[in-house]
C-alpha cells in the first residue's frame, strides 16, 4: 500500500532519514455519521484527519487554525454556504485541495462543482477502493 506523505518531511534527526508526516484532510460532512466513517477509513489509510466540520464556518475556522492540505467536501452542506462554496472558500483563502462528495446526480450541480476545481469526485455510497485511489492521486499534487 502507498503511504500518503505530506512533500514537507519533519526535521531529520542525526543519523536518521527525514520522516514524512501524512497528508491532513479536513473532513466537511454535516452527516455525523458519515463523518465518522469517513474519519476511521482515513485514519486506516494512513491519513491525519484535523477536523471535521459540519458547516462552511466551521470548515473554514479548522482549515485557519490546523492548515489541511485536503479537505473531503460533500456537496450538499446544510446552511447559507453549500460545499462548492466552501471548497471555493478554503481553496482561496489556505490553498486547500477539495475531493468533492454527493449522493447527487443533478447536471447543473455537478457542472458547478467542476467549476471549482477538485482534485476529484466520489459519489454516495462511498467505496472505500475509490476513495483510497482519489486520495492517492491528490497527495502528490499536494
Amino acid at each position: 500500500m502507498t503511504n500518503p506523505i505530506n512533500r514537507s518531511p519533519q526535521a531529520a534527526t542525526e543519523g536518521n532519514p527525514p520522516i514524512a508526516a501524512p497528508v491532513r484532510v479536513l473532513v466537511v460532512e454535516d452527516e455525523t455519521i458519515v463523518a465518522m466513517y469517513l474519519t476511521d477509513v482515513l485514519e486506516e489509510l494512513a491519513y491525519e484527519v484535523c477536523g471535521v466540520a459540519a458547516n462552511a464556518a466551521d470548515a473554514l475556522t479548522i482549515a485557519e487554525r490546523e492548515r489541511p492540505a485536503l479537505a473531503l467536501v460533500d456537496i450538499g452542506l446544510a446552511g447559507p454556504q453549500d460545499g462548492i462554496e466552501t471548497a471555493r472558500a478554503l481553496r482561496e483563502r489556505f490553498a486547500v485541495g477539495s475531493i468533492f462528495m454527493s449522493g447527487a446526480s443533478d447536471p447543473v450541480l455537478l457542472e458547478r462543482a467542476r467549476a471549482a476545481a477538485p482534485h476529484g469526485f466520489i459519489q454516495k455510497p462511498y467505496d472505500e477502493r475509490q476513495l483510497k485511489s482519489l486520495l492517492d492521486s491528490a497527495a502528490p499534487r499536494l
